[in-house]
């Protein structure tokens, strides 16, 4: 008996010992001890294929949605997060050597440090401006915009100074915390008045050459300034009838009978000589004047007597 506990005392110390050497050259890392031999594992983003060799064996991608961080020798390979899209998570780029978290839309950021699910950053109003921008993990941080400064729209990044109003300005609104200071050159009424003023007076001036264009088209003869100044209408009336000859004519081929023949020609050149002095002349202060030859018409309307017929 006393042998016989020796000799197994001898073989534990001889397999301790042979185990000792070969872990000592077996990287643990990279591979395992089997059978008092060193054994590789599957690399990562792999898994073993089971009853596989020793030194030799089989290993096989992970599956999509799956990942393997280290050397292994199992034969599953770990499942990813899933992600939802209701509680405003997103699936990043899956790798299938690490674990791939789930990751918050943009402008959001985790709830919690377990990144369970995310909410909207805050947004910075106008009068505000972006202190620190949110992050996966913090919400976005914002402050009152600085006195003499200002912002008018959402998440803005910086407050933008109120304008300076010149010596040749006023202030016509102050500046807010969402609004610029508003300034007016004082003069600017004074030019909007020229402006409005030189407009009218070429207005006039346009109105004057049309009237000389228009109104004055066709006349001969010299015309004193105060015929220019009288309306186009007053010089337009002047009516000159035909010779009688051609009124004779007309009136033949209008259907009507001529006149007598023993009509007076006296009291129609009366009548010329009346109508050709009915042009306006020009009084000493410039006025127009007509003359009345009403004297006269009547003259020579008692000198022609009818013709008796005997």
């Amino acid at each position: 008996m006393p042998q016989r506990r020796a000799k197994m005392l001898l073989r534990s110390v001889f397999i301790v010992l042979v185990l000792s050497v070969v872990a000592e050259s077996c990287d643990l890392e990279t591979g395992y001890i089997k059978d008092n031999k060193c054994c590789k594992k599957c690399g990562p983003g792999k898994r073993m294929i089971q009853n596989s060799a020793c030194e030799d064996p089989v290993c096989q991608d992970c599956a999509d949605g799956e990942f393997q961080d280290a050397y292994t020798t199992k034969s599953q390979c770990k499942r990813q997060p899933t992600c939802d899209r209701h509680l405003n998570l997103q699936t990043p780029t899956q790798s299938k050597t690490e674990l791939s978290q789930c990751v918050c839309f943009p402008d959001h950021h985790c709830t919690n440090t377990e990144c369970v699910s995310c909410v909207r950053n805050t947004v910075c109003q106008a009068g505000e401006k972006v202190r620190s921008t949110g992050t996966q993990m913090s919400d976005t941080v914002c402050e009152p915009c600085p006195n003499g400064t200002f912002s008018n729209r959402d998440s803005a990044l910086t407050c933008m100074p109120w304008t300076e109003c010149s010596l040749e300005s006023k202030e016509v609104a102050p500046g807010s915390a969402t609004s610029d200071r508003i300034c007016e050159v004082q003069n600017q009424k004074f030019r909007a008045l020229v402006t409005t003023v030189v407009i009218i007076v070429l207005l006039v001036l346009m109105g004057v050459v049309a009237y000389f264009i228009f109104c004055r088209k066709g006349k001969t003869g010299s015309v004193t300034f105060a015929q220019k100044l009288l309306p186009c209408a007053f010089w337009d009336n002047k009516y000159t009838p035909p010779p009688p000859q051609e009124n004779a004519a007309l009136d033949v081929e209008n259907g009507q009978p001529k006149p007598p023949g023993n009509q007076p020609q006296e009291d129609t050149e009366d009548l010329l000589k009346l109508e050709g002095s009915l042009s306006p002349g020009i009084s000493e202060n410039g006025m127009p004047v007509i003359q009345d030859h009403s004297k006269s018409l009547l003259l020579s309307e008692t000198e022609t007597e009818p013709e008796s017929f005997s």
